[in-house]
């Protein structure tokens, strides 16, 4: 990939996190901004694995913050039925969320998944966040037919994985890579 045309790095999710906690913010795992960067349509690859059994990853097309702690993947069903199958087991859930312009990551770990059919406004959130994914590939330099063909999502083809979210960190490249986003 590409060099960011502007570049992030853990520090700053790391200060703005004990920032937002020293002015009273709330104790979940993300905070609002947080939130919005991982809906806010950029790279979501996820993984699952379960004790003693290989981890099996794959990639989402978006996902909705759920109220009381929860998270919901959106991801096509064709080539993830075996990650599907594993949530359905009660495997861990750990989700990559990554911009192309900044290289900004985080990674949140969950826990208690389960399979759930999406509805007209998971759909619609399919959609606008593929599309913003498009937009950061072509920002970075890709062939516009190329990001519009690796972004290309039929959203009735999509299903959800609801999940509580246990733990963030930070996975920007740089030092303070790896470190937990806690209070």
């Amino acid at each position: 990939m590409p060099r960011a045309s502007r570049p992030h790095t853990p520090a700053i999710d790391l200060v703005a996190r004990r920032a937002y906690a020293a002015e009273g913010g709330t104790s979940g795992v993300l905070t609002p901004e947080l939130e919005a960067f991982c809906q806010s349509g950029i790279s979501v690859i996820v993984a699952v694995c379960r004790p003693a059994e290989a981890p099996v990853a794959g990639l989402a097309c978006g996902c909705v913050i759920l109220p009381a702690g929860r998270m919901r993947l959106l991801l096509p069903r064709a080539g993830n039925e075996e990650l599907l199958a594993m949530v359905e087991r009660g495997a861990g859930i750990a989700v990559t969320f990554s911009q192309p312009v900044t290289h900004r990551s985080i990674q949140v770990k969950g826990s208690r998944g389960v399979v759930a059919a999406p509805d007209e406004e998971d759909r619609r959130e399919v959609l606008r966040q593929s599309q913003g994914m498009r937009r950061e590939l072509i920002e970075v330099g890709y062939p516009t037919a190329f990001a519009e063909a690796y972004c290309m999502i039929d959203p009735d083809i999509i299903v959800a994985v609801d999940f509580t979210l246990d733990a963030a960190f930070v996975q920007t490249p740089g030092p303070g890579a790896g470190a937990e986003l806690k209070s």
